[in-house]
């Protein structure tokens, strides 16, 4: 699918935004970017959390569990809203989250505050997921874990209260919730929600050539989280990896993507929201004009930001009030 881009003047991205993801990338001046290790890498990220992180928590419940698959058990985090919730259409949702930050980086610790935000503007329970991750745990790990997860956690929805399961997440972690869903045919997806997904191995788009440099995510650290990933394996046409060789033999569940456009990523996520869309799939597609990569982790201290990701949450309110109807 090709990406048309509007002969508009450039959309400027927000101040409060740029201003983080300048005070992230100082974390990193100090170490040439070809020298920096994964585990250079996951400190920075624990650094970067700290600019992420608000004054207040949100109030709601949260409960540290384990995923026990055969082999190895996953850490993961069950969230309840609480009393004030500003919605029931989703009370009996369990939303499955996996976290982005290149199947390298990232934790349940980087994205709680996202998950504690979605679980109260949702008013659903939330259930975030630490898989695998790479380079210790090369592709097809982190995919495998994401499936087996997703199935794990569809069945004990009664055991939670819930009666519907849905699937998000963010980058990474939106390639990994794409695949569990197409994975597991048997598990009623009623929606999905995907942050800026990573979606294809094809950096010859004009969303790459237009933000390669930043701000945040570049080309060059998207080459670099994939060879983490794929280590010496060649996985072109595996849709486990790349999300455009899907071949759906089932209409997708509803799916609402979200894109910012200062980001390498605008261009794939919205060639697998066409996919999805050419399968069946009630697709919609809402674009942060103002944002950068990662704009999800900045909705708690970020007024532009966080008007995006209650757009997007409302949106998935909508296709899950169209499914219970």
């Amino acid at each position: 699918m090709k990406i048309t881009h509007p002969d508009i003047p450039e959309p400027a991205l927000d101040a409060h935004s740029r201003d983080l993801l300048l005070r992230v990338g100082e974390l990193t001046t100090a170490v040439a970017p070809d020298t920096l290790t994964p585990s250079m890498r996951r400190q920075i990220s624990r650094a970067a959390n700290a600019l992420l992180v608000p004054a207040d928590a949100v109030p709601i419940g949260r409960k540290d569990i384990s995923i026990d698959l055969p082999q190895r058990s996953l850490p993961a985090r069950l969230y309840r809203p609480g009393a004030d919730t500003a919605s029931t259409t989703a009370a009996d949702v369990l939303l499955v989250f996996f976290h982005g930050g290149g199947w390298v980086v990232g934790d349940l610790e980087t994205h709680d505050n996202a998950c504690a935000f979605l679980t109260q503007h949702l008013g659903c329970s939330v259930l975030s997921v630490e898989y695998r991750k790479a380079p210790e745990h090369p592709f097809p790990a982190p995919c495998d874990d994401a499936v087996d997860a997703y199935a794990w956690a569809a069945c004990r929805l009664a055991a939670w209260g819930c009666r519907r399961i849905a699937v998000a997440g963010d980058s990474a972690g939106a390639h990994l919730a794409a695949h569990a869903m197409f994975a597991n045919p048997g598990v009623p997806t009623a929606a999905a929600l995907l942050f800026y997904p990573v979606a294809d191995m094809d950096f010859d788009n004009t969303s790459h050539a237009r933000t390669s440099g930043g701000p945040g995510l570049t080309s060059a650290g998207m080459v670099w989280y994939w060879a983490q990933l794929l280590g010496s394996a060649q996985p072109v046409n595996d849709s486990r990896a790349v999300l455009m060789r899907q071949q759906w033999q089932r209409c997708p569940p509803p799916t609402v993507v979200s894109l910012a456009w200062h980001d390498p990523l605008y261009d794939e996520g919205a060639a697998y929201a066409g996919l999805l869309q050419a399968a069946g799939a009630d697709v919609r597609v809402l674009e942060a004009r103002d944002m950068a990569h990662g704009f999800l982790r900045q909705c708690r201290i970020n007024t532009a930001a966080r008007g995006h990701v209650e757009g997007v949450a409302d949106a998935l309110l909508d296709c899950l009030a169209a499914d219970r109807d």
